[in-house]
């Protein structure tokens, strides 16, 4: 098999795999369907993927680094703080909430080790985030005497709490927007 033809076959087994996923629910995906859907062997697809998690981590992977480039994408647009900031949290309230919460309900719980591995992959993008906060304050559009990393640290932990909270997601937004704007203020975004 070429990897050209690997590759387009592991990008099919993943969008009938995400498909069935939608369909009929993380539980709802049975490796001897998605196979025959696939039009494969049991055990061919398993010399694809490795395993179910394994193929659940490379969905839920696509769908984070997809949602985590558009929703951060304003931070390398825009130089002016306070425009990015409101992009970015007109983004991520009116859609990455709900994006971010469905994918905790559905394969953080099931499957713990993804929500660590996805954690690891967000580092970097995080890193980036500080790195532009950091230029901000040197260009002094931020408050100086503060930290911004711990600042974009503490809204990445309200962040995680309310995500996997049980409250609704009309009030995570709500709960969102108030502290994301408590902390954005402090640094000296006047939101």
């Amino acid at each position: 098999m070429s990897k050209i033809n690997k590759t387009e076959i592991q990008d099919r087994i993943k969008k009938i795999a995400l498909d069935m996923i939608l369909k009929y629910g993380l539980r709802g995906l049975n490796m001897i369907d998605l196979a025959s859907e696939c039009g494969l062997a049991k055990g061919t697809l398993y010399k694809i993927i490795s395993s179910k998690e394994d193929l659940i981590y490379q969905i839920a992977s696509n769908i984070y680094d997809a949602n985590t480039t558009s929703l951060l994408e304003p931070f390398t647009l825009f130089e002016d703080p306070l425009e990015a900031t409101n992009k970015f949290l007109e983004r991520y309230l009116n859609y990455g909430v709900e994006s971010q919460r469905s994918l905790t309900i559905q394969i953080y719980k099931e499957y713990p080790s993804i929500e660590r591995k996805l954690e690891e992959d967000f580092k970097d993008k995080s890193e980036k985030i500080n790195s532009v906060f950091l230029k901000w304050q040197e260009k002094g559009l931020l408050r100086q005497d503060i930290d911004v990393v711990d600042c974009v640290e503490a809204m990445t932990a309200l962040n995680d709490f309310y995500i996997k909270s049980d409250y609704s997601t009309e009030e995570i937004i709500k709960r969102l927007r108030s502290g994301f704007r408590c902390i954005l203020i402090g640094m000296g975004i006047s939101i």
